[in-house]
């Protein structure tokens, strides 16, 4: 990359979601793929992303469906980027966490990075094949870097991951009972298409106790090796986004 190019330096410590500034030159040894955003340089040093829904009293109280927000931070809760979902008001009411959406997830200087596509998919039908879910991952806006696939299973959420070029890159797999009360439940990440592939990564959902039983916000973890392509980091951010609406995202409406 040239000098000229703008890639973000390492937050300093400090409180839970503190601003870091962007610099005129790349850090050592971080280098962005081309097509992809500067802004995601940050990411690429990371073992550890942590995703907070920020509460949304009014919808907790009234049931009125909000734009959901997150706040996305490094290990040492130190927030580096920003996501916000955008969907008209007609379509949370009435489709619910079913519903269609584009989640757009910028830096901390609102510049963006990463647009998640989820396409209507009905769910609750006997057709299976009908409503398994998916979503696209772009990086920047307007690019495709990767897709996420449900897979149909009896039991067990399921899902293919793949790249730009429609190659296989993950499976997601995680527990039977994903509903469990007082404790994390874990989506394994492993390597290929393959179940007993090497696991090369974790999708955590963090039990958020009272603020989670009443259905306020999610918290996960997701977790990789640090030296991880940055493109398949990029595209498991955007499946957590997935998980987290197909399975514990409010339901006050459905």
């Amino acid at each position: 990359m040239s000098q000229g190019g703008t890639v973000i330096s390492q937050p300093q410590s400090g409180e839970k979601g503190q601003q870091f500034q962007m610099m005129a030159a790349p850090p050592p040894n971080i280098v962005v793929p081309a097509g992809l955003p500067a802004g995601l340089a940050y990411l690429a040093q990371l073992s550890e992303v942590r995703v907070h829904q920020i509460l949304e009293l009014l919808e907790v109280i009234t049931g009125f469906e909000k734009n959901n927000r997150y706040s996305i931070c490094n290990e040492g809760e130190q927030q580096f980027m920003f996501a916000k979902e955008d969907t008209d008001c007609c379509t949370r009411q009435m489709c619910g966490t079913a519903r269609p959406f584009v989640m757009n997830i910028t830096d901390t200087n609102e510049q963006p990075l990463i647009q998640l596509h989820r396409p209507f998919r009905c769910q609750g039908s006997c057709l299976w094949c009908c409503y398994l879910q998916e979503m696209e991952i772009q990086s920047p806006p307007g690019n495709k870097v990767g897709e996420v696939k449900e897979v149909w299973t009896c039991w067990t959420p399921k899902y293919h991951v793949y790249d730009a070029t429609g190659s296989p890159v993950f499976t997601i797999i995680g527990d039977c009972c994903y509903c469990k009360c007082c404790t994390d439940v874990v989506f394994r990440v492993l390597a290929g298409v393959d179940d007993g592939g090497e696991e090369v990564g974790q999708i955590v959902k963090h039990w958020g106790g009272c603020r989670e039983m009443f259905g306020g916000a999610n918290d996960f973890s997701l977790r990789f090796p640090a030296n991880m392509d940055l493109m398949k980091k990029t595209i498991l951010m955007g499946a957590t986004f997935l998980i987290d609406f197909n399975y514990f995202e409010y339901r006050g409406n459905n």
